[in-house]
């Protein structure tokens, strides 16, 4: 079960990871071509990036929302798998130590009839 969770932790993470690389590389690449190909002036050219930086940032924080939301539910979603466990775990348990006390008991008893039984012989003789 833990290890399930585990993989789903890494798998997420590594989605993260791609997903933040492929942003940078997309950066990069459009800051480059509009420098290159750029028909506009420096000063337009500043203008041009500084909204595409902006869309970007605003891109990237939507996204790191989402992925902080993704990753809110599933450690919910872990936490009541967790405790639905240990409520199992607990109920067995308890039921052990029931059967045992009972056992327990029963062998007392017995145990007791036994000695009652072997004073009552020894009176005897």
């Amino acid at each position: 079960m833990f290890e399930s969770i585990r993989r789903e932790r890494h798998h997420e993470t590594e989605k993260l990871q791609i997903l933040g690389i492929g942003l940078l590389v997309g950066a990069v690449l459009g800051a480059a071509s509009a420098l290159l190909l750029a028909p506009a002036s420096g000063e337009e050219t500043r203008r041009a990036l500084a909204k595409r930086a902006r869309k970007a940032y605003s891109e990237g924080t939507e996204l790191l929302e989402d992925s902080w939301e993704d990753a809110e539910r599933a450690a919910r979603r872990a936490a009541r798998m967790g405790m639905k466990r240990a409520r199992r775990q607990a109920s067995k348990l308890r039921d052990l130590g029931e059967e045992t006390l009972a056992s327990g008991r029963q062998r007392l008893r017995d145990l007791g009839e036994e000695a009652v039984e072997n004073g009552r012989k020894r009176m005897r003789v």
